[in-house]
């Protein structure tokens, strides 16, 4: 890894860890604040996991449609395992929602929807997978993968490999550390779906007008100006309001 020089390093301030967490984009904010919540809560004893995890029969029957949220946030209470998927969680979709969805919260919301759907979906099928966090996480850095393909990166400073096969590299370690790879591959196939009809097929999966007009407007970026271009029904207004002819 390249770094600052040491003498550029010193002088430059040390962001306190409030000024770090305003500093996170939008999404990566919200995400990272409801994983550690989600984990506190259950930690002190507030809240029991299983009112979070994902249980179709509560959400068919009972209408606990929080749960088609709630089993997103929860990576499990504190351990190695939760500190490595929030370090994950806050790398990859930071560096995510910089690039691609630069100024586009609603867009990046609206895709981690389309993702988590497919997940729900293949979690209906099979059965067996409470908690979809780490599918997601998967689908994230999947989708990474694709932005930064050519990014290289260190493997325990084994060897190194390319961002376009890192998802795989993660399935095969956590292979071989003893842990499942269901929730990885399935996160992949969400990921890849979502990227094979974005930039493979060109459809454009762009996030409802209501939506990209409560996240967006007001920011810098092109979702911003289009949003100032619409009405609330997702219509364009080009232009003043013109004058009314014979008045």
């Amino acid at each position: 890894l390249v770094g600052p020089a040491p003498r550029a390093l010193a002088a430059a301030p040390m962001a306190t860890p409030e000024e770090w967490y305003r500093s996170l984009p939008p999404v990566t904010r919200g995400y990272m604040t409801s994983a550690v919540a989600a984990t506190l809560t259950v930690q002190l004893g507030l809240l029991d996991p299983s009112l979070m995890h994902l249980d179709f029969p509560s959400i068919f029957g009972s209408l606990e449609l929080w749960r088609l949220l709630t089993n997103f946030t929860f990576f499990g209470t504190f351990s190695f395992p939760f500190v490595m998927s929030l370090f994950f969680l806050i790398r990859y979709t930071k560096e995510l929602e910089a690039k691609r969805f630069e100024g586009r919260t609603a867009d990046f919301l609206w895709a981690m929807a389309i993702m988590g759907a497919v997940q729900a979906v293949v979690a209906y099928v099979l059965g067996g997978l409470p908690f979809l966090s780490q599918a997601m996480l998967s689908a994230i850095v999947y989708v990474w993968s694709r932005e930064f393909a050519d990014t290289v990166l260190s493997v325990f400073g084994l060897f190194n490999v390319q961002g376009f096969y890192w998802p795989w590299v993660l399935v095969a370690l956590r292979v071989l550390m003893g842990g499942s790879p269901v929730l990885d591959l399935v996160g992949i196939l969400s990921g890849h779906i979502y990227y094979f009809l974005e930039d493979v097929q060109g459809y454009s999966l762009r996030a409802p007008a209501l939506l990209s007009d409560f996240f967006d407007r007001g920011r810098p970026g092109p979702a911003a100006a289009q949003a100032q271009r619409r009405n609330m029904f997702g219509n364009h207004n080009w232009g003043g309001g013109g004058q009314r002819l014979g008045g």
